[in-house]
Protein backbone atom coordinates (compact mmCIF):
# COMPACT_ATOMS: atom_id res chain seq x y z
CA UNK A 1 0.00 0.00 0.00
CA UNK A 2 1.80 3.25 -0.90
CA UNK A 3 2.76 5.41 2.12
CA UNK A 4 0.78 8.14 3.55
CA UNK A 5 1.48 11.83 2.62
CA UNK A 6 -1.05 13.42 4.70
CA UNK A 7 -2.03 12.12 8.18
CA UNK A 8 -4.53 13.95 10.03
CA UNK A 9 -5.58 13.08 13.84
CA UNK A 10 -8.33 14.11 15.54
CA UNK A 11 -8.08 17.31 13.79
CA UNK A 12 -10.42 20.15 15.02
CA UNK A 13 -10.87 24.08 14.44
CA UNK A 14 -12.89 25.88 17.33
CA UNK A 15 -14.62 29.16 16.66
CA UNK A 16 -15.71 30.79 20.27
CA UNK A 17 -18.46 28.20 20.57
CA UNK A 18 -18.88 26.57 17.06
CA UNK A 19 -16.76 23.40 16.29
CA UNK A 20 -16.39 23.72 12.04
CA UNK A 21 -14.21 20.75 12.46
CA UNK A 22 -14.52 17.90 14.46
CA UNK A 23 -11.93 15.03 15.11
CA UNK A 24 -11.23 14.87 11.04
CA UNK A 25 -8.77 11.66 10.72
CA UNK A 26 -7.72 11.87 6.85
CA UNK A 27 -5.54 9.77 5.14
CA UNK A 28 -4.45 11.06 1.59
CA UNK A 29 -1.76 8.01 -0.15
CA UNK A 30 0.86 8.80 -2.45
CA UNK A 31 0.12 9.18 -6.13
CA UNK A 32 -3.56 9.48 -5.64
CA UNK A 33 -6.40 12.04 -5.89
CA UNK A 34 -8.27 12.12 -3.09
CA UNK A 35 -11.49 14.19 -3.17
CA UNK A 36 -12.93 15.95 0.11
CA UNK A 37 -16.64 16.28 -0.40
CA UNK A 38 -19.16 18.32 1.34
CA UNK A 39 -21.61 21.16 0.76
CA UNK A 40 -20.67 24.77 1.47
CA UNK A 41 -19.46 25.57 4.65
CA UNK A 42 -19.00 21.36 5.93
CA UNK A 43 -15.07 22.33 6.76
CA UNK A 44 -13.45 21.56 4.06
CA UNK A 45 -11.38 24.89 3.26
CA UNK A 46 -11.05 25.37 7.25
CA UNK A 47 -9.32 21.71 6.94
CA UNK A 48 -6.99 22.58 4.05
CA UNK A 49 -6.20 25.97 6.10
CA UNK A 50 -5.06 24.03 8.83
CA UNK A 51 -2.79 21.62 7.12
CA UNK A 52 -1.17 24.61 5.17
CA UNK A 53 -0.58 26.10 8.64
CA UNK A 54 -3.06 29.07 7.02
CA UNK A 55 -5.34 29.05 10.45
CA UNK A 56 -4.11 27.33 13.83
CA UNK A 57 -5.17 24.26 15.30
CA UNK A 58 -7.53 24.16 18.04
CA UNK A 59 -6.66 20.44 18.87
CA UNK A 60 -5.18 17.56 16.87
CA UNK A 61 -2.34 16.67 14.89
CA UNK A 62 -1.25 17.24 11.39
CA UNK A 63 1.70 14.29 9.46
CA UNK A 64 2.95 15.62 5.93
CA UNK A 65 5.52 13.06 4.45
CA UNK A 66 5.53 11.30 7.41
CA UNK A 67 6.70 13.89 9.29
CA UNK A 68 5.13 16.07 11.90
CA UNK A 69 4.01 19.00 11.50
CA UNK A 70 5.40 20.97 14.46
CA UNK A 71 8.74 22.27 13.83
CA UNK A 72 9.25 20.69 10.61
CA UNK A 73 7.10 24.05 8.45
CA UNK A 74 10.40 24.81 6.61
CA UNK A 75 11.22 22.01 5.49
CA UNK A 76 7.76 20.03 4.33
CA UNK A 77 5.79 23.57 2.85
CA UNK A 78 7.83 23.74 0.40
CA UNK A 79 6.77 20.46 -0.85
CA UNK A 80 3.29 21.48 -1.38
CA UNK A 81 1.68 23.59 -4.22
CA UNK A 82 -1.72 24.78 -3.15
CA UNK A 83 -5.00 27.30 -3.67
CA UNK A 84 -6.91 28.31 -1.49
CA UNK A 85 -9.82 30.09 -2.31
CA UNK A 86 -9.36 32.78 -5.27
CA UNK A 87 -5.77 32.67 -6.53
CA UNK A 88 -4.08 36.45 -5.81
CA UNK A 89 -2.29 37.35 -9.10
CA UNK A 90 -1.26 41.07 -10.14
CA UNK A 91 -4.72 42.15 -12.38
CA UNK A 92 -2.02 44.77 -14.56
CA UNK A 93 0.13 41.98 -15.06
CA UNK A 94 0.43 39.41 -17.64
CA UNK A 95 0.10 35.52 -16.75
CA UNK A 96 3.83 35.22 -17.87
CA UNK A 97 4.96 38.09 -15.74
CA UNK A 98 2.69 37.49 -12.50
CA UNK A 99 4.55 33.79 -12.70
CA UNK A 100 7.73 35.17 -13.12
CA UNK A 101 7.52 37.22 -10.21
CA UNK A 102 6.55 34.63 -8.18
CA UNK A 103 9.49 32.01 -9.17
CA UNK A 104 11.94 35.12 -8.11
CA UNK A 105 10.10 35.11 -4.78
CA UNK A 106 9.69 31.41 -3.89
CA UNK A 107 12.24 30.04 -6.13
CA UNK A 108 12.56 27.38 -8.75
CA UNK A 109 14.67 24.26 -9.73
CA UNK A 110 14.43 24.87 -13.35
CA UNK A 111 15.23 28.05 -15.37
CA UNK A 112 12.73 27.44 -17.77
CA UNK A 113 9.81 26.75 -15.41
CA UNK A 114 7.25 29.41 -16.08
CA UNK A 115 7.60 28.49 -19.55
CA UNK A 116 6.79 24.77 -18.87
CA UNK A 117 4.28 25.31 -16.45
CA UNK A 118 1.92 27.23 -18.57
CA UNK A 119 2.10 25.02 -21.47
CA UNK A 120 1.21 21.93 -19.12
CA UNK A 121 -1.89 24.14 -18.23
CA UNK A 122 -2.71 25.42 -21.91
CA UNK A 123 -1.55 29.09 -21.25
CA UNK A 124 0.71 30.85 -23.77
CA UNK A 125 4.03 31.85 -22.86
CA UNK A 126 4.58 35.60 -23.01
CA UNK A 127 1.25 36.74 -24.33
CA UNK A 128 0.85 40.24 -24.41
CA UNK A 129 -2.98 39.74 -22.16
CA UNK A 130 -3.39 41.21 -19.19
CA UNK A 131 -4.39 39.15 -16.05
CA UNK A 132 -7.41 41.15 -15.23
CA UNK A 133 -8.40 40.25 -18.88
CA UNK A 134 -8.33 36.55 -18.39
CA UNK A 135 -11.67 34.41 -17.93
CA UNK A 136 -12.57 32.51 -14.96
CA UNK A 137 -11.20 29.55 -16.49
CA UNK A 138 -7.60 31.25 -17.21
CA UNK A 139 -7.36 32.16 -13.96
CA UNK A 140 -7.90 29.51 -12.79
CA UNK A 141 -5.51 27.35 -14.79
CA UNK A 142 -2.71 29.79 -14.22
CA UNK A 143 -3.70 29.36 -10.36
CA UNK A 144 -2.87 25.86 -11.10
CA UNK A 145 0.36 26.58 -12.59
CA UNK A 146 1.75 29.35 -9.86
CA UNK A 147 0.41 26.00 -7.56
CA UNK A 148 3.40 23.62 -9.54
CA UNK A 149 5.86 26.23 -10.40
CA UNK A 150 8.32 24.69 -7.85
CA UNK A 151 7.47 21.73 -8.93
CA UNK A 152 5.96 20.25 -5.33
CA UNK A 153 5.08 16.92 -4.74
CA UNK A 154 2.01 17.42 -3.35
CA UNK A 155 -0.98 19.90 -4.40
CA UNK A 156 -3.92 20.79 -2.29
CA UNK A 157 -6.58 22.84 -4.44
CA UNK A 158 -9.75 24.01 -2.60
CA UNK A 159 -12.70 24.16 -5.25
CA UNK A 160 -10.59 24.63 -8.18
CA UNK A 161 -13.88 24.10 -10.73
CA UNK A 162 -15.89 26.38 -9.03
CA UNK A 163 -17.53 28.90 -11.13
CA UNK A 164 -16.56 27.39 -14.45
CA UNK A 165 -18.74 26.20 -17.29
CA UNK A 166 -18.69 22.95 -18.16
CA UNK A 167 -16.37 23.05 -20.80
CA UNK A 168 -14.07 25.07 -18.32
CA UNK A 169 -14.63 22.39 -15.62
CA UNK A 170 -13.53 19.22 -17.85
CA UNK A 171 -10.25 20.97 -18.79
CA UNK A 172 -9.06 21.57 -15.14
CA UNK A 173 -10.30 18.05 -14.31
CA UNK A 174 -8.16 16.85 -16.70
CA UNK A 175 -4.81 18.81 -16.39
CA UNK A 176 -5.41 17.44 -12.27
CA UNK A 177 -5.30 14.05 -13.32
CA UNK A 178 -2.46 14.70 -15.67
CA UNK A 179 -0.79 16.18 -13.03
CA UNK A 180 -1.17 12.87 -11.27
CA UNK A 181 -0.41 10.21 -13.92
CA UNK A 182 2.12 12.13 -15.87
CA UNK A 183 3.88 14.30 -13.14
CA UNK A 184 3.31 11.53 -10.72
CA UNK A 185 1.83 14.12 -8.10
CA UNK A 186 -0.45 13.64 -5.08
CA UNK A 187 -3.66 16.07 -5.16
CA UNK A 188 -6.10 16.78 -2.44
CA UNK A 189 -9.13 18.48 -3.84
CA UNK A 190 -12.35 19.73 -1.99
CA UNK A 191 -15.51 20.06 -4.21
CA UNK A 192 -19.04 20.10 -3.19
CA UNK A 193 -20.27 18.57 -6.67
CA UNK A 194 -20.35 14.54 -5.99
CA UNK A 195 -20.50 14.35 -9.99
CA UNK A 196 -17.47 16.08 -9.93
CA UNK A 197 -15.34 13.77 -7.67
CA UNK A 198 -16.73 10.53 -8.79
CA UNK A 199 -15.01 11.59 -12.00
CA UNK A 200 -11.95 13.00 -10.78
CA UNK A 201 -10.72 11.25 -7.27
CA UNK A 202 -8.91 7.34 -6.34
CA UNK A 203 -10.00 7.88 -2.55
CA UNK A 204 -13.44 9.81 -1.12
CA UNK A 205 -13.71 11.52 2.16
CA UNK A 206 -17.40 12.90 3.44
CA UNK A 207 -17.19 15.73 5.30
CA UNK A 208 -19.87 17.05 6.96
CA UNK A 209 -20.62 19.74 9.21
CA UNK A 210 -17.27 19.40 10.77
CA UNK A 211 -17.32 15.51 10.75
CA UNK A 212 -15.73 13.30 8.71
CA UNK A 213 -18.75 10.79 7.55
CA UNK A 214 -16.90 7.81 5.77
CA UNK A 215 -13.34 7.62 3.89
CA UNK A 216 -13.17 5.18 1.10
CA UNK A 217 -11.59 4.15 -2.41
CA UNK A 218 -14.11 5.14 -5.27
CA UNK A 219 -14.20 1.71 -5.99
CA UNK A 220 -15.66 0.52 -2.49
CA UNK A 221 -18.13 3.34 -2.92
CA UNK A 222 -19.09 2.82 -6.42
CA UNK A 223 -20.47 -0.81 -5.23
CA UNK A 224 -23.07 1.26 -3.47
CA UNK A 225 -23.94 2.40 -6.47
CA UNK A 226 -24.84 -0.53 -8.00
CA UNK A 227 -27.43 -2.90 -7.96
CA UNK A 228 -27.03 -5.67 -4.90
CA UNK A 229 -29.28 -7.78 -3.27
CA UNK A 230 -29.33 -6.94 0.69
CA UNK A 231 -29.98 -10.02 2.70
CA UNK A 232 -30.94 -9.98 6.23
CA UNK A 233 -29.97 -12.74 8.31
CA UNK A 234 -29.66 -14.44 12.09
CA UNK A 235 -25.86 -14.39 11.51
CA UNK A 236 -24.05 -13.14 9.18
CA UNK A 237 -20.54 -15.01 9.65
CA UNK A 238 -22.46 -18.15 9.05
CA UNK A 239 -24.13 -17.20 6.00
CA UNK A 240 -21.11 -15.83 4.64
CA UNK A 241 -19.46 -19.04 4.99
CA UNK A 242 -22.36 -21.31 3.60
CA UNK A 243 -22.69 -18.43 0.38
CA UNK A 244 -18.43 -18.91 -0.10
CA UNK A 245 -18.52 -22.36 -0.05
CA UNK A 246 -22.14 -23.50 -1.85
CA UNK A 247 -22.83 -20.73 -3.85
CA UNK A 248 -19.32 -19.79 -4.19
CA UNK A 249 -20.10 -15.94 -3.57
CA UNK A 250 -17.21 -13.69 -3.07
CA UNK A 251 -18.63 -10.39 -4.14
CA UNK A 252 -20.38 -9.50 -0.46
CA UNK A 253 -20.18 -7.06 2.35
CA UNK A 254 -20.63 -7.55 5.64
CA UNK A 255 -23.05 -4.22 7.14
CA UNK A 256 -23.21 -5.50 10.35
CA UNK A 257 -23.95 -8.72 12.64
CA UNK A 258 -27.84 -9.10 11.11
CA UNK A 259 -27.11 -7.53 7.18
CA UNK A 260 -25.04 -8.89 4.38
CA UNK A 261 -24.96 -7.12 0.46
CA UNK A 262 -24.55 -9.37 -1.94
CA UNK A 263 -23.58 -7.75 -5.58
CA UNK A 264 -24.22 -10.53 -7.59
CA UNK A 265 -27.78 -10.32 -8.73
CA UNK A 266 -27.99 -13.33 -10.37
CA UNK A 267 -28.12 -15.77 -7.84
CA UNK A 268 -31.07 -17.64 -6.95
CA UNK A 269 -32.11 -16.51 -3.99
CA UNK A 270 -34.90 -19.06 -3.62
CA UNK A 271 -32.43 -21.37 -3.45
CA UNK A 272 -29.95 -19.72 -1.21
CA UNK A 273 -32.75 -18.48 1.55
CA UNK A 274 -33.79 -22.40 1.40
CA UNK A 275 -29.86 -23.43 1.80
CA UNK A 276 -29.82 -21.18 4.88
CA UNK A 277 -32.75 -22.01 6.51
CA UNK A 278 -31.38 -25.56 6.37
CA UNK A 279 -28.12 -24.78 7.99
CA UNK A 280 -30.35 -22.85 10.67
CA UNK A 281 -29.73 -19.94 9.53
CA UNK A 282 -32.85 -17.22 10.07
CA UNK A 283 -33.64 -15.06 6.95
CA UNK A 284 -35.05 -12.12 7.95
CA UNK A 285 -35.58 -10.43 4.35
CA UNK A 286 -33.31 -10.39 1.19
CA UNK A 287 -34.45 -7.99 -1.11
CA UNK A 288 -33.24 -6.36 -4.41
CA UNK A 289 -31.32 -3.02 -4.61
CA UNK A 290 -30.31 -0.59 -7.14
CA UNK A 291 -29.16 2.25 -4.80
CA UNK A 292 -27.12 5.46 -6.63
CA UNK A 293 -23.91 6.87 -5.00
CA UNK A 294 -26.03 9.78 -5.11
CA UNK A 295 -28.97 7.98 -2.89
CA UNK A 296 -25.77 7.04 -0.43
CA UNK A 297 -24.53 10.22 0.40
CA UNK A 298 -28.31 11.66 0.99
CA UNK A 299 -28.20 9.08 3.23
CA UNK A 300 -25.27 9.43 5.31
CA UNK A 301 -25.33 13.02 5.50
CA UNK A 302 -28.78 12.89 7.10
CA UNK A 303 -31.03 13.64 4.27
CA UNK A 304 -29.63 16.50 2.94
CA UNK A 305 -27.99 15.30 -0.25
CA UNK A 306 -24.66 16.65 -2.16
CA UNK A 307 -25.10 19.01 -5.63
Amino acid sequence: MEPLIIETRQLTKVYGEQTVVNKVNLHVRKGRIYGLLGRNGAGKTTVMKMILGLTSITSGEVDLFGQKLGGNEKRIYPRIGAIIETPGFYPNLTGTENLEIFAKLRGTAKPDAVKEVLAVVGLPYQDKKLFSQYSLGMKQRLGIANAILHDPELLILDEPTNGLDPIGIAEVRNFIRNLCVEWEKTVLISSHILSEVTLLADDIGILHNGVLLEENSLAELQKKNSKYILLQVSDTAKAALVLENRFHVTDYSVQDLHTLQLYDTTLDMAEVNKTLMTENISVISSQRCNDTLEDYFKKVTGGEGIA
